[in-house]
């Protein structure tokens, strides 16, 4: 799972450096609580993106729905510093390098991650699949031209 800040470049050039660190910062801690509580790790951070690793495809998905959830709870509550987020998921073996992971599991969450809007999260049919239904979880198609194996990822309570 990759999870990236939208917006973070101009946030820096509007508010300043020390502002965006605090934005980084608050959005660190809360993307390791929040996949820590789902049984993952973050194995990266590089400020406003971090990646993390799940044993389970099932519990990736739930931490990304959960987390974006908490990112619009911050965002309301504190408007000046927001967590506008997008989570790009893909199940599939990383390689441990000097200073990190890579393989094509992490190019493609890194994509779909690209791919996501603010508040979004879109994911591998391959991690769909190893999860299947998630309860509180919907899957809607994206296949649209240049999106071809993605599914948006939404909680089924409507927002």
């Amino acid at each position: 799972m990759i999870a990236d800040v939208r917006g973070y470049t101009l946030f820096t050039q509007e508010r300043g450096d020390e502002a965006a660190a605090k934005l980084a910062s608050k959005f660190a801690s809360i993307a390791r609580e929040g996949v820590e509580a789902r049984g993952g790790r973050i194995v990266e951070l590089r400020g406003d993106e971090a990646l993390a690793v799940f044993g389970s495809a099932r519990q990736a998905i739930r931490a990304a729905v959960d987390l974006q959830d908490r990112f619009v709870d911050e965002t309301v509550s504190d408007p000046s510093f927001p967590l506008t987020v997008g989570i790009g998921i893909d199940a599939g073996e990383a390689v441990p390098v000097e200073g990190g992971y890579r393989g094509g599991a992490l190019n493609l969450a890194a994509r779909l991650c690209g791919q996501a809007s603010a508040g979004e999260v879109l994911a591998s049919q391959e991690a769909t699949h190893l999860a299947r239904k998630v309860e509180g979880v919907r899957y809607e198609d994206r296949g649209a031209p240049g999106r071809a194996g993605q599914l948006g990822i939404r909680p089924e309570r409507g927002h």
